[in-house]
């Protein structure tokens, strides 16, 4: 009974922007799945150098639900800021019995092990994207491939798609994934290389650190380059040791990584717009009464929403400083902008997207 009513209230969260999905999952296929990570405590004991256990601690005395959610960006970053905001927004509206604890830098492990702790019904979560999740239902990784959405207005449409909303019952209902917002976007994605670049042809032979999802892999090749997958925290060094010639991230994410110290020129492909999602455990979602899961929701999407737009705000303003650092900047309308669309159809190719693609554009009324 408990599945059937977290539907009830998933579904009626949808109109507030929300999400999916109400049973446990069976195990992913080998092919695809990530490693098994460290048992649940081990994540939790390592995390903050020992501080969380503390942390956890003090808070179980109040909170009947801890979650801790983890993040591979910096505490500087936007995305965690606005995540601090919904931790502290559904603490006051739970009147202290939902406790989301917020980890930046990957503190509480890598993405794969994370992700098999989440399948496993830890009581953790993570800020992830549409490729990783691609990994379990092939489908979903559409929404991160090349050039298939462009700006904020068709990013946020998505959260209404019917065909995403029932992939993503699928991920909950086979995986024990429950992947309950995805409309924290960090906006368009560059090339930051060390030559001009204006066409695919020109890309040929650099390696571009990108994550290692097979449509960013599959995506970024079709742009001429080759990929190399690498954590963001080597990407500095990747680069100024020649590991890479390369990478492709936001501006904001660029700047606070000091990409502009080690690349001369930034190519404006703005082949991803990165599209980000939140999930936890179906079995941890399962847990929380059905009002608070609504609130948990909610809140999510609201703070989703507004990182979106002030990232959008903080871009120009990521980008000109990039600018007096030294950076060169090659806009869209100096690269062929139709050669590197053109190209990008290999990746759909590639993972047999080209209908979902279509199915996603039919309900946001993209042609």
């Amino acid at each position: 009974m408990r599945k059937r009513s977290c539907m009830a209230v998933v579904m009626a969260a949808m109109v507030a922007f929300s999400a999916v999905g109400c049973s446990k999952g069976s195990s992913n296929p080998a092919s695809e799945a990530p490693k098994n990570g460290e048992s649940a405590g081990a994540v939790k004991a390592e995390a903050a150098d020992g501080q969380e256990e503390t942390k956890t601690a003090a808070s179980a005395g109040e909170a009947k639900y801890v979650l801790r959610f983890g993040h591979t960006l910096t505490e500087q970053d936007l995305p965690h800021i606005y995540m601090q905001k919904w931790a502290d927004s559904v603490r006051e509206k739970t009147n202290g019995e939902v406790e989301i604890e917020i980890y930046a830098n990957s503190q509480l492990g890598t993405e794969e092990d994370v992700i098999e702790q989440i399948r496993q019904g830890a009581n953790v979560g993570w800020q992830t994207d549409f490729a990783r999740l691609g990994s379990y239902v092939n489908d979903l990784s559409v929404c991160n491939a090349a050039y298939f959405i462009e700006n904020q207005e068709e990013a946020f449409a998505l959260m209404d798609s019917q065909t995403i909303i029932g992939l993503n019952k699928k991920l909950a209902d086979e995986y024990n994934i429950c992947n309950f917002s995805w409309n924290w976007d960090q906006g368009p994605r560059h090339l930051f290389i060390n030559k001009a670049a204006y066409k695919p042809e020109d890309l040929k032979g650099l390696m571009i650190r990108t994550a290692p999802a097979p449509i960013w892999v599959e995506s970024v090749n079709s742009l001429g380059c080759t990929a190399a997958a690498l954590s963001l925290g080597e990407v500095y060094t990747g680069i100024q040791t020649k590991v890479v010639d390369g990478c492709e991230l936001p501006y904001n994410n660029a700047l606070n990584l000091k990409i502009h110290e080690v690349c001369d020129y930034v190519i404006e492909t703005g082949h991803f717009f990165a599209i980000n999602t939140m999930i936890v455990s179906q079995e941890w979602m399962d847990s929380l009464p059905e009002e608070y899961q609504k609130i948990f929701i909610d809140e999510c999407n609201k703070f989703g929403k507004e990182e979106t737009i002030a990232l959008a705000e903080q871009t120009a303003d990521s980008k000109q400083a990039m600018i007096d650092a030294g950076i060169t900047v090659i806009g869209p309308d100096e690269i062929d902008m139709e050669a590197f669309k053109t190209n990008s159809q290999k990746a759909y190719d590639a993972l047999n997207l080209l209908s979902v693609k279509e199915a996603v554009y039919k309900d946001i009324g993209k042609q």
